[in-house]
């Protein structure tokens, strides 16, 4: 099962006291990078949802908007009204200095988290198992649409990989009547040579020679890798849970025994055959920076 890291998801739950919103975004990273935008009474679980986060996702740029609103005058927040008209004047001057006509509405000022300060952890104590939920859902949206787009990935990948595995065998067929001719044409080569200068030779010794030559031009053993790690690949595939790492990493194993082929196979055909299979490795290795 393949999950993208591109998704968005969001959850709200309006309460009596509150009205709690929590929205994600997940964007490609090679590394997991989490960033979390909560009301500063809500700071000290930061690290709480770090953790929760990571647990659940491998890789990918998270971000975390959380907004809270008290709905009561329950003193749930201390709004502090001198951060309210601070940063009011700052988005007038920002609207007056962009040309901007657009009214600020309450809604941009409450994207401020400093505009709430509590002076107990009321909040924390008697509403966070609440707030927790909101954002376990707004993340269980978001995988919903990251599991969607990785079964979009899941087809065209393993589409490519049955292509590539298609082309391997006729490497394999080609490698046998290339070997069986390269070895044809070596001994017609060595046998003129040595009617033209009349040249003594131990046979043994040139039938070691002539193995010598063929052995190079063998291609059986990369052939063999390649299909083991086409395998493997599939089978990752076919798993539970599927790291964008690991098939990347034999992604570029498969190159490199291909590059192997065509260098000793010396065949046209095959050196052909090699290019078409790199360009299907180069778009999966395109898909994969999406798999989470």
């Amino acid at each position: 099962m393949i999950i993208s890291m591109t998704g968005y998801g969001t959850a709200t739950e309006s309460t009596k006291q509150l009205d709690i919103c929590a929205e994600f975004r997940s964007i490609n990273s090679k590394f997991l990078e989490v960033s979390i935008r909560v009301p500063a009474v809500l700071s000290e679980k930061e690290a709480e949802l770090k953790d929760l986060i990571s647990k659940k996702i491998s890789r990918g740029k998270i971000s975390l908007l959380l907004s809270v609103v008290p709905k009561n005058d329950e003193d749930v927040f201390v709004v502090d009204l001198n951060a309210i008209k601070h940063h009011a004047e700052i988005l007038r001057r920002i609207s007056q200095t962009a040309g901007i006509d657009e009214p600020i509405r309450l809604e941009h000022i409450l994207k401020f988290p400093e505009i709430f300060k509590s002076d107990d952890n009321k909040i924390l104590l008697n509403y966070w198992g609440q707030i927790r939920k909101v954002v376990i859902k707004a993340y269980d949206d978001m995988l919903k649409m990251k599991l969607r787009e990785g079964e979009i990935l899941g087809r065209d990948i393993l589409k490519r990989i049955k292509s590539i595995s298609s082309r391997v065998k006729k490497i394999t067929i080609l490698s046998k009547r290339n070997l069986a001719e390269s070895k044809r044409k070596l001994e017609a080569k060595v046998n003129q040579l040595i009617s033209e200068f009349k040249i003594n030779t131990d046979p043994n010794r040139l039938e070691y020679e002539l193995l010598m030559l063929s052995d190079r031009l063998d291609i059986t053993e990369e052939i063999i890798r390649t299909e083991s790690h086409l395998d493997y690949f599939l089978k990752e595939l076919s798993g539970n849970t599927v790291s964008g790492r690991r098939l990347n990493f034999l992604v570029q194993e498969i190159n490199r025994e291909v590059n192997t082929i065509a260098s000793k196979a010396s065949n046209s055909d095959i050196s052909q055959i090699v290019v078409e299979i790199k360009e299907e490795l180069e778009k999966i290795k395109e898909q994969l920076q999406n798999v989470e």
